[in-house]
């Protein structure tokens, strides 16, 4: 029981860490005082500040819980019910990034080329990449540049997130208004019927 309320406290301590101040003022002693407890609990825990990061990230970053989400579906799917799965996925993707100010936090530090910490890079590579291998699995090798496709689209979701945090105009598209993430969804999904689901023999 006190690993469990002192593992919930640290993570609380770190989301409110990041809405207070940023990733930047990540750290031991800080977290500590927010979370009211000794920091040598984060070091017995969870192994030190690379541990709480990775445990956070395994709640809070998309592609670290998704694995568990999803690979269920994609396991037991049909090849023709693939694509919709994959839909669901980078809809679900674009949704949870679009509203989640904390996992836009990480992603903008993440970019900076500041980050001192790839444990939470290390761990999104690893549960995405199981998804990915899985879905390769499924299809048996028939979509050659499947992963290449895939990875372009979470690339430009994430850009795009990103962007319209400061700006509304990209690429002469207005993101300030509802019905263009609307569009940004149907496209999303021709996409994968045109470059992903189409090579699938």
């Amino acid at each position: 029981m006190e690993l469990k309320e002192t593992e919930k406290r640290l993570l609380e301590a770190v989301s409110r860490v990041i809405e207070d101040e940023g990733f930047t003022k990540i750290g031991i002693n800080r977290i500590a005082r927010q979370a009211k407890c000794d920091k040598v609990l984060i070091y017995r825990y969870l192994g030190g500040l690379d541990g709480l990061l990775v445990a956070w990230a395994q709640q809070y970053d998309f592609y670290s819980f998704a694995y568990s989400e999803f690979i269920n579906q994609i396991e037991q799917a049909e090849i023709s019910n693939l694509g919709e799965i994959t839909k669901v996925v980078l809809l679900k993707q674009l949704e949870y990034l679009k509203d989640n100010q904390l996992i836009q936090e990480l992603y903008v530090w993440e970019l900076s080329g500041n980050s001192s910490f790839q444990a939470i890079q290390i761990e999104r590579e690893k549960n995405n990449g199981q998804l990915q291998l899985e879905l390769e699995k499924r299809i048996d090798g028939s979509c050659r540049d499947c992963n290449f496709f895939l990875t372009i689209i979470i690339a430009a979701i994430n850009h795009i997130i990103l962007f319209t945090r400061q700006y509304n105009m990209f690429n002469g598209i207005d993101f300030s208004k509802p019905e263009a993430w609307d569009e940004l969804k149907n496209v999303i999904s021709d996409y994968v019927d045109t470059f992903v689901m189409s090579r699938i023999k």
